[in-house]
């Protein structure tokens, strides 16, 4: 690890080894970490302790930010930010989309591919016609081409992947007729078949190669954004964040308490985020968007 991956904040991977047996009572395993002060001075070793490598982990950087001089916490809340917020999920959704997408293209069981493809339409679906935030349109041009992609997408979403209404699944009734000796002839099963047709592979194909354009295009898109938030801040609201830093804090949360009904959280209210724990292990995904 170099100073200079120290003082960008950029990601590190300290060392991690399971805790020696006299810290086994704090913590299961221990993260390992060297760096040399900014400001000089002799290599300084750090270790941590945490139930995971991930603790051990975010415990080991958190020390070494603070002997560094780096504080991470929330923005105060502002016009500006509340716009890169909204500019910033954009781009989780899209990164799922195209992460089910990308797995959907390295499974060989059919079916679980299928599956990957159709939530990659419903978490594109996300990024537009939402009454929690502007569209993704907002923050970028789309190609003709690309407009035209997505309104075949928003069909496929509302007739396929959210309701069953096209030719793309279609369930049809068949009997098992028996004849008897006597001439006669009984039902002897009715049954249901449900015969489904995937996504051509051009569509999808195309549905892949759009996402990464509309990654790059945001991308690109945030960083005007991300400046107006630095210079829409005061040198004294600056101060004030390093001295009381804001972090985001996961709060565990029982998952009998979990409903579909909740709504997002406006900013800065959006800064306790409930974790469900359900099957004793907390479930949540996070992405950054740099």
């Amino acid at each position: 690890m170099t100073d200079k991956d120290l003082a960008l904040g950029e990601s590190s991977n300290p060392l991690v080894l399971p805790a020696p047996d006299e810290h086994r009572g704090s913590g299961e395993f221990m993260a390992l970490v060297t760096y040399r002060p900014l400001d000089g001075g002799p290599v300084q070793r750090v270790a941590a302790l945490g139930r995971s490598e991930q603790e051990a982990r975010a415990e080991v950087h958190q020390y070494v930010r603070a002997a560094l001089g780096q504080v991470q916490t929330m923005a105060p809340d502002s016009p500006a930010v509340r716009t890169f917020i909204a500019a910033a999920s954009h781009m989780h959704d899209l990164r799922q989309a195209l992460g089910a997408l990308e797995s959907a293209d390295n499974i060989e069981d059919a079916t679980v591919a299928g599956h990957l493809r159709v939530y990659a339409v419903v978490a594109y679906g996300r990024t537009y016609g939402s009454n929690a935030r502007a569209d993704r349109a907002t923050f970028i041009d789309m190609a003709p081409e690309d407009v035209a992609l997505t309104a075949r997408l928003k069909t496929t979403r509302n007739k396929f992947a959210a309701h069953s209404e096209n030719s793309m699944t279609v369930t049809t009734p068949i009997l098992d007729l028996q004849k008897a000796l006597d001439g006669s002839i009984s039902i002897v099963q009715v049954s249901g078949i449900t015969v489904g047709t995937p996504m051509p592979h051009p569509f999808v194909a195309d549905f892949t190669e759009m996402l990464r354009r509309l990654i790059d295009q945001l991308q690109t898109a945030l960083q005007p954004l991300k400046d107006v938030v630095r210079e829409d801040l005061t040198v004294e609201q600056v101060a004030e964040v390093f001295a009381n830093p804001k972090p985001l804090q996961f709060v565990p949360a029982p998952v009998a308490e979990w409903e579909p009904s909740t709504r997002r959280p406006a900013y800065p209210a959006s800064h306790l985020s409930p974790v469900h724990i359900d099957t004793g292990e907390e479930t949540f995904n996070a992405s950054l968007t740099r």
